[in-house]
Formats: C-alpha cells, structure tokens, sequence
C-alpha cells in the first residue's frame, strides 16, 4: 500500500509541477494534455491502492477467524487449535450434521484425552483424532461423508503440523488397535 501511495504522490508531483510549468510559459491549451497525461500515469496506482485497502479490509474482517473456520456442506463447523497444534471439534456442531447420539458423559468415559471443555461458555469439544475415531464407527452415510470431510480438512493437515513441528500427542489410548 505504501508503494501505491508512493507513486501517485510522485507522479501526482511530477504532472502538477509539469501543468504548472506549461501555464506559467503560457502553454494553457496544453494544460489539457497534462491533464490526459495524469490519467495515464495515475490509473495503475490507484488501482493497486485500491486492491490494497480491499485485501487490507479483508484481512482485518476475517482475522478472528483465520484458520479455524471449517464448513460441511453449508454447516460451519467449530475448530480450536491448541498450542500442540491439536485441533478439539465443537460436538455440537458435528451432531447437528451428523446427529450421532452418544451423550456427552459417554464421550468423556470413552475418549479422557480426547475430550475437553473449550471456550466461552465452555462446551464440550472432541480432539481431532478422537473425532475420527468415533465418526469412524457411525454408519450413516452423511456420516461417512463428514468423516472423509474430517479426516481431509481437519486431521490429516494437524497430523501433518504435528509431524513437521516434531510432536508426539501422548494418551490417545482411544485409538484401535490393530
């Protein structure tokens, strides 16, 4: 942005001080040239001016959501990202596309390191594998869907973060062995 203001400032300059010249020659006809000749110089900076403060206003309104806006089908789906690059699902979300009806409690006893209250207010969330792991055993075929959606878009990207980054998530005692 500061590039584009740069150059209309100095190409406004260069055409003000040349109209400025050419009426004090008594050039006044010509006038109209310069006038043609800042259109011309002035045209491409303004553009990139104007592109700039788009994607500047862009990045300013999407900022608070950047990188955890995740959608199904028209469903937004909730995703935190923890220090250890975990990604923890908002269950009622995932139950609103996939209307799985394991009760909160059962989720808790079965997946302990994968389950957590995150936000505010508090709301129960499932870590990424541990949501694999129980859409996994969902039959339905929205359900199978949205758990080919989970693995591409919100575990195998984390998985791969973790990898790069070198860390072991510890205690996920929920997965199946083979």
């Amino acid at each position: 942005m500061i590039e584009a203001l740069t150059a209309i400032v100095l190409r406004g300059g260069f055409c003000a001080a040349l109209a400025w010249g050419l009426w004090r020659l008594n050039f006044g006809v010509s006038v109209l040239w310069i006038a043609g000749l800042a259109g011309l110089l002035l045209a491409r900076p303004l553009l990139d001016l104007a592109i700039a403060i788009w994607q500047a206003m862009r990045r300013a309104n999407w900022r608070e959501l950047e990188g955890r806006h995740y959608a199904f089908k028209g469903h937004t789906v909730r995703v935190l990202q923890d220090a250890d690059y975990q990604r923890w699902v908002r269950l009622a979300d995932i139950r609103a596309i996939a209307g799985f009806t394991a009760s909160d409690a059962a989720l808790q006893v079965t997946y302990p390191a994968g389950w957590r209250r995150l936000g505010r207010p508090p709301l129960p969330h499932l870590s990424d594998e541990a949501l694999l792991e129980h859409i996994a055993k969902e039959r339905a075929p929205e359900a199978v869907r949205l758990r080919l959606w989970i693995e591409r878009e919100i575990v195998f990207p984390a998985r791969r973060e973790r990898e790069h980054r070198g860390i072991r998530i510890e205690g996920l005692d929920f997965r199946a062995s083979d």
